[in-house]
């Protein structure tokens, strides 16, 4: 049974016929479950606002309209302005309706996305409005691919070109063979943190290098087929890099690990394990960057 005090709700429809919960359930929701911060849906379609009060939630095997997003509204009975507090959406295997995503509230900060098309229809109207009508800047600083294998250049762009201010972009497993192109071609000129762990960059490491070379703090690449010319691409150009992964990189060599000594003035930890890099290469490295921690 719902209380006033539930503050995390798991919704799964079973049985043969999964309808999920009926529109009066989810119109209902707010009133019963007024601290309600977490919620995860499974097989669900939400076709009315969910609680303002939501920080987190989780949609599988559903889908998702723009009716779904709580929105900036005014309450009469306090006289005041209730604004959505959610932070992070997590979409997996959900059907996006028409401007789904352009009804995100200004408040969320993370953004993950799987086995979910994104079509242009569910970018319509982006446009974020407050209760007064005057435009909203998203928060939006994170947007997470991770092991989607589905992701195509072209959805990978049209989120680029609707959130070009994320500074956390994370497209680990992703295969696309012209991923790292399509993301160096767009104006990401504030990322700080890419994780691209298995992506084969096609020898195109270096657009990235140049186009985010002032501003990626963090770069992990573990077991993507990196070459010399990216090695040397990442130590000459990543002038700012605290933290670099090239762990099951294979294909470099001692004489290129060595290039990584270039980022001694900002490097603190770098991951060569599982790498062909010799230990005499790596205490060599230690030498020459002591306040580096290095993972061999």
């Amino acid at each position: 049974m719902l209380t006033a005090n539930c503050i995390c709700l798991r919704v799964v429809a079973e049985g043969v016929n999964k309808s999920g919960p009926s529109e009066s359930f989810f119109a209902d929701l707010e009133k019963r479950c007024p601290n309600l911060c977490c919620l995860h849906l499974s097989n669900a379609d939400p076709t009315a606002p969910l609680p303002a009060s939501l920080r987190f939630l989780s949609l599988s095997e559903s889908s998702l309209s723009p009716n779904s997003f709580p929105a900036s509204r005014f309450d009469v009975e306090t006289q005041t302005v209730i604004l959505p507090r959610l932070s992070e959406v997590e979409l997996l295997a959900v059907k996006l309706k028409r401007g789904a995503l352009a009804a995100l509230p200004a408040s969320v900060e993370r953004l993950r996305i799987r086995d979910t098309r994104l079509p242009h229809k569910c970018f319509e109207g982006l446009r974020q409005l407050d209760a007064a009508g005057q435009a909203v800047f998203s928060r939006l600083t994170e947007i997470d691919f991770s092991d989607n294998t589905q992701l195509t250049h072209e959805e990978l762009n049209r989120i680029m070109q609707a959130w070009p201010r994320i500074t956390v972009l994370k497209i680990s497993g992703c295969i696309y063979s012209s991923l790292a192109r399509c993301y160096a071609a767009v104006n990401l000129r504030e990322l700080e943190v890419l994780e691209a762990d298995g992506v084969m960059f096609n020898g195109n490491i270096w657009y990235i290098c140049q186009r985010l070379g002032g501003t990626l703090r963090r770069l992990s690449v573990a077991g993507s087929a990196l070459y010399e010319s990216n090695a040397f691409s990442i130590a000459s150009e990543l002038v700012n890099l605290q933290s670099l992964d090239v762990s099951r990189c294979a294909a470099l060599s001692d004489i290129f690990f060595i290039l990584f000594a270039n980022l001694r003035k900002t490097l603190r930890f770098l991951n060569v394990s599982s790498t062909n890099v010799t230990s005499d290469t790596v205490e060599l490295l230690k030498l020459c960057m002591p306040d580096c921690e290095i993972v061999y």
